[in-house]
């Protein structure tokens, strides 16, 4: 059996067999961080950091895979009251077996992948995604409120135009490949975040999880876990919400607003070692906060 058609059977079969059972919800609400490594862990402590000087007190989580997080960082995450979480832990508990892969693609495959894992084993029953290079512009927890986000139970962000020469993040043979007509008025989505009630889309989380479980497939024809959510969200006929106004690129970050359309995140996606240096960045709103992570960090590391 090639593997087109082996993904197609095992996407089939997600769909066919529910229920998606949820696990047990800890908290209502909370920020989900995937992490790991030197560079990613000490961009997690900064927006943590960020976060916290912005008034933000939701609880976070920071999600690793196992032997990724540098001993003297996690101690200062634990000193600083964020749970952290081995992925691979996790999924020995709940016997979930990721599925072996032979040829494993370049880059952060299994990052990508822990994001989808991270938001379907959380504890939160409603849990924002940030990516580690996320920058808040100010303190995001108001979305929780936003109608654009309470009345599908999902929110996602679009993506800038893609780049040349790929012309498209999602091309028609993407939809093809799940088994769905084309949906050419479907923005494609950019991950660096997102918010998810997971009582409400339990089943689209397993099956953007199963999608970037594939990944040595799926990502030969979409950019990463990017798109992942947006075709399982399709594939499960899952409402959701985005805001009306396409995100703008300002040096060195993707800028994202919320529903009325104000700035509320940077993804800083090419300024990720000055950011985990500290480094004050002229086109980050919120770039008060970096020398202070920087410094806190080292303190702590040394302590």
């Amino acid at each position: 059996m090639t593997l087109a058609a082996e993904f197609r059977a095992a996407l089939s079969d997600a769909l066919d067999n529910p229920p998606w059972i949820l696990p047990p919800v800890r908290e209502l609400r909370g920020i989900v961080v995937p992490a790991g490594g030197d560079l990613y862990s000490r961009l997690a402590w900064h927006l943590v950091t960020c976060l916290r000087g912005l008034g933000c007190t939701l609880p976070v989580e920071v999600w690793h895979l196992g032997g990724e997080m540098p001993d003297d960082v996690a101690r200062a995450f634990e000193s600083a009251g964020v749970r952290l979480v081995d992925a691979d832990a996790v999924a020995a508990r709940a016997g979930y077996r990721p599925r072996s892969i032979t040829s494993e693609p370049p880059g952060r495959g299994r990052g990508w992948w822990l994001k989808a894992f991270a938001m379907r084993f959380t504890g939160f029953a409603e849990a924002m995604l940030l990516d580690a290079d996320n920058v808040p512009a100010r303190d995001p927890t108001y979305l929780f409120n936003e109608p654009a986000y309470t009345r599908p139970g999902a929110f996602f962000w679009p993506d800038l135009p893609a780049p040349r020469p790929r012309g498209e993040w999602v091309p028609e043979a993407a939809w093809r490949n799940v088994g769905l007509d084309p949906v050419p008025s479907a923005r494609p989505f950019e991950s660096g975040q997102l918010i998810v009630d997971r009582r409400r889309h339990v089943a689209a989380l397993d099956i953007a999880l199963l999608l970037n479980e594939w990944r040595d497939y799926v990502y030969g024809w979409i950019y990463g876990d990017k798109d992942c959510w947006l075709i399982a969200w399709h594939l499960t006929k899952s409402g959701y919400g985005m805001p009306p106004r396409n995100p703008a690129y300002r040096h060195p970050a993707i800028c994202q607003h919320d529903p009325k359309g104000e700035l509320v995140f940077q993804h800083a996606c090419n300024a990720k070692p000055e950011l985990a240096a500290g480094k004050v960045i002229e086109g980050i709103v919120s770039r008060r906060f970096a020398p202070d992570a920087a410094t806190s960090l080292a303190i702590l590391r040394r302590g």
